[in-house]
């Protein structure tokens, strides 16, 4: 697998490994209702603005993306045909490797990936409820999750939601 920075010709790709994982996702903390299209979110969240992107590729297919900046790992997708083949895995190795100490990230609670992320050395700090970032008409159960381990540079952070 490799992993690139991102280039806006993969944004039609990102939409079809966003969209359907995202839907997997909201389905597990029942809030089907509050999907909106990577299109649209991306925009709404400033995926382009706050994060730099990577995406992962598989036998030269797109198969997976990560969006971080040094406090917070704030998007990470995998097609869902390509899950549990350790793509999320090598992203999250990439993203805590690039970013700063502490590394943030907030997960929704059911969300499946929280025992990867703890695996990786992420610890639950605290549980929060809140409004869902991007679509506020919905209330959402998440935990953050903090990331300390040194690795040669200073503190990395990763939030998969924030809340308002």
């Amino acid at each position: 697998m490799q992993i690139r920075k991102y280039q806006e010709s993969d944004f039609s790709t990102l939409c079809e490994i966003h969209d359907p994982a995202r839907k997997q996702e909201l389905a597990v903390a029942n809030l089907t209702a509050a999907f909106i299209p990577f299109k649209i979110a991306s925009q709404k969240e400033g995926l382009f603005d706050d994060y730099q992107v990577y995406v992962a590729q598989k036998d030269k297919t797109t198969v997976g993306f990560v969006a971080f900046n040094d406090e917070e790992l704030g998007w990470l997708y995998v097609k869902p045909e390509y899950q549990h083949q350790g793509i999320g895995s090598q992203l999250i190795d990439f993203a805590i490797k690039n970013a700063g100490r502490p590394f943030y990230l907030e997960v929704l609670e059911g969300n499946p990936a929280q025992k990867l992320y703890l695996a990786k050395g992420f610890k639950t700090i605290q549980h929060e409820s809140g409004k869902m970032p991007g679509n506020e008409s919905f209330h959402v159960e998440v935990d953050l999750m903090k990331y300390e381990k040194m690795i040669g540079r200073s503190n990395p952070i990763i939030f998969c939601y924030k809340l308002s």
